[in-house]
């Protein structure tokens, strides 16, 4: 369902949950965990409920990272504004291997045809277990690149496609 400003509180738990789990995000810069779950450009999100209670969202946003947009809509010969980036894609440790995330994955490839664009995502290469989900959702990687965050660490980054 659409995630509602009542649901920020608990998609910010989840984040925080993830992150202690498996180290995603990567990187908050000077952001909350809070702000980083609603990016104030998202086109949309959505959250995962399980026995009522909310443990996964995704949103889709019209931008990331320059290079991954450079990429992609090079790669998908498009231009930029027609890219919709599956971003914040977060699924609570204790609600996994249920097909959440997949859910998920496909109801925001879904939202972006809606909206005309084409659904791509980037990721940090050393998230193996989203890049498995990725790859076992057939998603098509379209190459990668190397982002230098303001700290002046890098990070390996894959893009993909939609199938």
């Amino acid at each position: 369902r659409p995630r509602t400003s009542r649901d920020l509180a608990a998609c910010a738990a989840i984040a925080e949950f993830v992150h202690d789990a498996d180290g995603y995000p990567s990187f908050l810069g000077e952001s909350t965990f809070g702000e980083f779950v609603a990016p104030d450009d998202e086109l949309g999100s959505w959250v995962a409920t399980l026995d009522g209670k909310i443990v996964g969202q995704v949103v889709l946003r019209p931008r990331s990272a320059p290079g991954s947009v450079t990429l992609a809509a090079l790669e998908l010969e498009a231009p930029p504004e027609q890219l919709g980036f599956v971003a914040r894609l977060l699924v609570a440790p204790s609600a996994r291997r249920r097909g959440l995330a997949r859910r998920l994955l496909a109801h925001v490839a879904d939202e972006a045809h809606q909206r005309h664009l084409h659904a791509v995502l980037d990721v940090v290469v050393r998230d193996a277990a989203a890049i498995a989900l990725y790859d076992a959702c057939r998603w098509r990687r379209l190459g990668g690149h190397t982002m230098v965050l303001r700290s002046g660490a890098t990070l390996d980054v894959a893009v993909y496609s939609e199938p």
